[in-house]
């Protein structure tokens, strides 16, 4: 009978050792960093050449104006929100003859999800398409506003559309027609550059 105790014992030791064991612990971490870049990116996706062909007398008295030509549209592609500016060379033939620029004037309106006056503002206001501009100033297009316009492309899309020598133009240049301004027969060419800039 004392043979059983004792086994019983041990077989109880046995366990309290191996339970002791069973609990004893080992740590370590590990290190999780994420970090964040800001991306934008902003595409010409249709229009990047406009071409006005001035050859009637109706051309240089009315200037040139269509909805469905002059042209372009642009995205923007951004994780935080942004700006965009619009900024024209001066119009040249390459021998030393120029044309204002503030003879073209220019329109942008929405085209993606975002809308104005809820996300942006187009050339500073909260009607689209805009008012009337003239490509002669260097001028902030889109500027961020309420919700905020970081996203997608497919949110930030827009559409500027361009005429040359309209009444309208001319109303807020102050310059004669066309026909007028004894613009040397030539092609004269000046190039756009669209900017996005992220805001803090």
């Amino acid at each position: 009978m004392s043979l059983k105790i004792q086994v019983s014992i041990l077989c109880f030791l046995g366990l309290s050792i191996f339970t002791k064991l069973g609990f004893a612990q080992s740590s370590d971490e590990i290190t999780i960093n994420a970090a964040f870049s800001s991306y934008i990116n902003l595409n010409v996706t249709e229009g990047a050449n406009i071409n006005f062909s001035v050859k009637s007398i109706g051309d240089y008295t009315g200037g040139m104006s269509s909805p469905y030509n002059y042209f372009s549209i642009f995205e923007v592609s951004s994780s935080q929100n942004f700006k965009v500016d619009l900024v024209a060379t001066t119009f040249g033939d390459g021998n030393g003859n120029f044309l204002d620029a503030n003879n073209f004037g220019y329109r942008i309106s929405d085209e993606g999800e975002h809308l104005v006056n809820v996300n942006h503002l187009l050339l500073g206001a909260t009607n689209s398409p805009s008012n009337l501009a003239l490509l002669g100033a260097n001028t902030e297009i889109v500027t961020p506003t309420g919700d905020g316009n970081a996203g997608s492309n497919l949110q930030n899309r827009y559409k500027l559309q361009f005429e040359l020598g309209t009444p309208g133009v001319r109303a807020l240049s102050g310059l004669p027609r066309l026909l007028d301004q004894n613009i040397s027969p030539a092609s004269y060419v000046g190039t756009v550059t669209l900017t996005a800039s992220a805001m803090p």
